[in-house]
């Protein structure tokens, strides 16, 4: 379900067990909310792909037993939080006992990533999905309880603690001035979600640097904010750069700010609707469509993903951004970057890389903002005509389906909406297409409408 971490296991007794991947899941569909064992946290082989031991996630007061996180690594001690809503350092390597006749990693502490309280506004929804990062001594995790957490190394146990009520997806970021980006979801708060920087150095009441609103917009089961996590370039910046942070909300709307200048002429309301925050420089702001990708720097170049497809940009000292190249489809996923190829997961079930190619040296895009700007109001979205000609070199799918009657019934209600919705059979899958066109740019107008004005999760593909 989540990306896994890789372990070097230099005591490791096995040669073959020397590497290994955690691993999280889904619970599995034969496991119930009270079944005895979720085993959705597991442990294998690198090289031989076998399993090496599996962690039970217990029944909590959350209504999930997925793992979604990636285990931070430091040392021989494995940090995580689980979608039960508990956060556990434990050994990654084999335990000597076992349970069940399977393996179980020894749990050195537990602790719990909600109150009573947290139960109450939030019901179930006490899922951490985000991984955990470092500064110094200290490990911070969001919570979907609402809190980021500061868990100190040498204690075990959390001793710094920001509310902020929201349910919170993305990953901390940590900055080059030791501080953390932190992505909030739009749900349970009356302000808008965003992006916050804290230091956590100081006490939680007074540990906010500024605040970056993003716009409210209804996108499938999400009103707002922010869900993927913000992205740095720091790694890449040897000085002659500006500290830069990218992110993109539900909103559609890519934001590049100097995480490390305010605008001193500007304040923000905080999510809870009321607070006033400093907000940041905006360096850069463009429209890429619905997103719950982590955007990435790598050296003078932006990848940035979404509902819509893939963005290429370009940067320069200055902060002037170029976008560069743009490809169609649905991501979810966020990428990675490698040799000068990009690597990224889709939601029509393939991995696609992207390599160097070869276009203009574009022109610089004049949407360069100093201020956060309102997403327009988009009831009124015109969608263009849809058609089904068959013909079409590009075809817009709204669904896959490997159960032809399943297909048939989602077909039905795009018709409903008002499009010529076919069913084209594709090996042992069954895709919806509700629209072709013989270009991508026409296929790519057709799909922005489409997500504007439904919300659909659609994406192009090319039958040819």
């Amino acid at each position: 379900k989540g990306t896994g971490s890789i372990w070097i296991n230099k005591n490791a007794a096995d040669p073959d067990n020397r590497i290994v991947i955690l691993q999280g899941s889904r619970k599995g569909v034969d496991v119930t909310m009270e079944s005895p064992q979720a085993n959705s946290y597991r442990a294998v082989s690198f090289f031989t792909g076998k399993e090496l031991w599996r962690m039970n996630v217990k029944h909590t007061k959350s209504y999930s037993r997925d793992v979604d996180a990636s285990a931070l690594l430091i040392g021989d001690t494995a940090y995580i939080g689980l979608e039960n809503g508990t956060f556990v350092s434990f050994d990654p390597g084999i335990s000597a006992t076992k349970d069940d006749s399977v393996f179980r990693p020894r749990v050195f502490s537990q602790e719990q990533l909600y109150n009573d309280v947290d139960a109450a506004k939030h019901g179930g929804n006490l899922v951490t999905e985000s991984s955990p990062a470092r500064i110094g001594d200290h490990v911070y995790i969001t919570a979907g309880s609402g809190h980021v957490y500061g868990y100190d190394l040498k204690t075990d146990s959390i001793d710094w603690d920001f509310y902020i009520g929201s349910d919170m997806d993305g990953t901390p970021v940590v900055t080059s001035d030791n501080c953390i980006l932190v992505a909030v979801e739009k749900q349970y708060i009356n302000g808008r979600g965003g992006i916050f920087k804290l230091d956590p150095e100081k006490p939680a009441a007074d540990c906010v640097d500024w605040y970056f609103p993003t716009g409210d917009f209804s996108f499938s089961s999400w009103e707002g904010g922010v869900i993927g996590s913000p992205a740095v370039n720091d790694a890449y910046n040897d000085g002659s750069m500006e500290h830069l942070a990218a992110f993109t909300g539900i909103d559609g709307m890519l934001n590049v700010v100097q995480y490390d200048r305010i605008n001193h002429d500007s304040l923000a309301t905080g999510p809870d609707g009321k607070t006033k925050y400093p907000v940041p420089v905006v360096r850069y702001q463009k429209h890429i469509g619905s997103s719950i990708s982590t955007p990435i720097f790598t050296k003078d170049k932006l990848i940035a993903a979404g509902y819509s497809g893939v963005n290429l940009f370009s940067y320069d000292a200055a902060g002037i951004f170029t976008h560069l190249d743009f490809h169609g489809g649905i991501f979810e996923a966020s990428p990675v970057a490698d040799h000068g190829k990009i690597y990224i997961a889709s939601r029509d079930g393939f991995l696609y890389c992207f390599g160097d190619t070869t276009h203009g040296a574009g022109k610089p895009d004049a949407d360069v903002v100093a201020t956060v700007k309102e997403k327009p109001a988009v009831k009124n979205i015109k969608v263009a005509a849809p058609k089904n000609s068959g013909n079409g070199k590009y075809a817009l799918i709204a669904g896959v389906f490997r159960q032809k009657e399943n297909a048939q019934r989602f077909r039905q209600q795009w018709s409903e909406r008002g499009f010529i919705a076919e069913i084209i059979p594709n090996g042992d899958l069954y895709y919806v297409s509700i629209a072709d066109a013989s270009t991508l740019e026409d296929i790519t107008k057709v799909a922005s409408d489409v997500q504007l004005k439904f919300s659909a999760d659609c994406w192009i593909k090319d039958f040819e």
